[in-house]
C-alpha cells in the first residue's frame, strides 16, 4: 500500500469511527408512554451520555399534556409536549396498539427562572430544570418552601421533592412545634417516615428534641404507641434511654411492672440487663412475696443459673428460709432441687 493510499485509508477510518460515536457524543433522548394507574399516564424518559444511561419512569396527571389525544390507543405519528413550571419535554414519536415511543427535546421556561431568581433562589442550570420538572418542583413549591422560612438552595428544594416532601407537611411540622429545621432534617425525617403527629406527640409526651434525635428514635421503632403506652403507665425516660430500651424490646408494661415491684429508679442500663437475661416483672413480684428483696445484680445471676420462683417456692417449703441470693445460687448450682 503506498503512502497515499494508506492516507486515505486513515482517513475513512477515522470517518467510521466518527460516525460510530457520534450517537454517544451527542445524546440520546427517547419517551415511552402507556397507560398508569387509575386516570394517570405512564411516562418513561431515557437519556444517553458518553458513559452515562439515565431513566425515569413514573405516572402522570394526563393534564400536564399538551396536543395528546385522550384516546392514545390509535396507530401513527404524534407531537405532543409534557408541560411544567420549569419547562417543555416536547415529544416526537408514533403510537401502535395504545403505546407510543419516540425522542425528545428539554425546553426550559425562562419565566419560571425569573421567578426563582425574585424569590431568591440561585438561577438554575438547564441540568437542574430539567430535574425540576421531573419532580415537580413548581414556583409555587419553591414559594411555600421560601414562606415556611427554609433557606433551600436550588438544589436542595429538588431533593425535598425527590423525597416527597410537600409544603403541606412542612407546615404540619411546624405547627407541631418543630420551627428551626433545614432541607436536610425535613428530608431526613422524610425518608425515615416522622409523621407530624409523632412530633406532636413527642412535645405532649414533654420532649423537646432535635430532628436527628427524633430520626433516631423513629429508626429505633419508637411509634407514637409507645409514648402513648409509657404515659399511661407513668414512665418517662429520657429519650436518649428510649432507643436502648426499644432495641432491647423493654415495653412500657415492663417498666411499670419493674416501678410497680419497687425498682422504678432504675438506670436503663440496668433495666435492659434485666430484660437481655428474661427477668421477667412476674419473678420480681413473687418472689418479693416469698419474703426476698433481691437487687437488680443478684436476680440477674439467680436467672442466669436458672432459679425461677417455683423454686424458690420449694426451697420455702422444705424449711430453708431467710437464705441470701450467693445461697439461693449455690444451691442451685449444687443441684439441690
Amino acid at each position: 500500500m503506498d503512502r497515499r493510499s494508506s492516507i486515505l485509508w486513515v482517513g475513512a477510518g477515522a470517518v467510521l469511527l466518527a460516525a460510530l460515536l457520534a450517537p454517544s457524543q451527542d445524546g440520546r433522548q427517547e419517551w415511552k408512554l402507556s397507560p398508569g394507574s387509575g386516570d394517570k399516564v405512564r411516562l418513561t424518559l431515557e437519556r444517553w451520555k458518553p458513559g452515562n444511561h439515565w431513566s425515569s419512569s413514573s405516572d402522570v396527571p394526563f393534564e400536564r399534556f399538551r396536543g395528546l389525544s385522550p384516546n392514545f390507543s390509535s396507530t401513527g405519528a404524534a407531537k405532543f409536549e409534557y408541560v411544567q413550571d420549569a419547562g417543555r419535554i416536547i415529544c416526537e414519536g408514533s403510537f401502535s396498539w395504545g403505546r407510543g415511543g419516540g425522542t425528545f427535546t428539554f425546553a426550559a421556561d425562562p419565566n419560571s427562572v425569573a421567578e426563582l431568581k425574585k424569590l431568591g433562589y440561585d438561577a438554575p442550570t438547564d441540568e437542574q430544570l430539567f430535574s425540576m420538572l421531573l419532580t415537580d418542583v413548581g414556583v409555587e413549591f419553591a414559594r411555600g418552601v421560601k414562606e415556611a422560612g427554609l433557606h433551600a438552595s436550588t438544589g436542595e428544594l429538588i431533593d425535598m421533592r425527590i423525597h416527597g416532601l410537600t409544603t403541606d407537611y412542612i407546615r404540619e411540622t411546624q405547627r407541631a412545634g418543630y420551627r428551626n429545621l433545614g432541607p436536610q432534617d425535613y428530608i431526613d425525617m422524610k425518608i425515615h417516615g416522622v409523621q407530624p403527629t409523632f412530633l406532636s406527640d413527642l412535645k405532649n409526651a414533654g420532649y423537646d428534641l432535635s430532628a436527628k434525635q427524633v430520626v433516631e428514635l423513629r429508626i429505633h421503632g419508637v411509634s407514637s404507641e409507645f409514648l402513648r403506652d409509657l404515659k399511661n403507665y407513668g414512665v418517662q425516660p429520657k429519650a436518649s434511654d428510649m432507643v436502648q430500651l426499644k432495641i432491647h424490646g423493654v415495653t412500657a408494661e415492663y417498666l411499670k411492672g419493674l416501678k410497680d415491684a419497687g425498682y422504678g429508679d432504675l438506670g436503663v442500663d440496668r433495666i435492659t440487663e434485666l430484660r437481655i437475661h428474661g427477668v421477667s416483672t412476674d419473678f420480681i413480684r413473687e418472689s418479693k412475696a416469698l419474703g426476698y428483696n433481691f437487687t437488680p445484680p443478684e436476680i440477674v445471676n439467680l436467672r442466669i443459673h436458672g432459679v425461677d420462683s417455683n423454686y424458690l417456692r420449694r426451697l420455702r417449703d422444705s424449711g430453708m428460709r431467710n437464705l441470701s441470693a450467693s445461697q439461693i445460687e449455690k444451691l442451685k448450682i449444687h443441684g439441690v432441687d
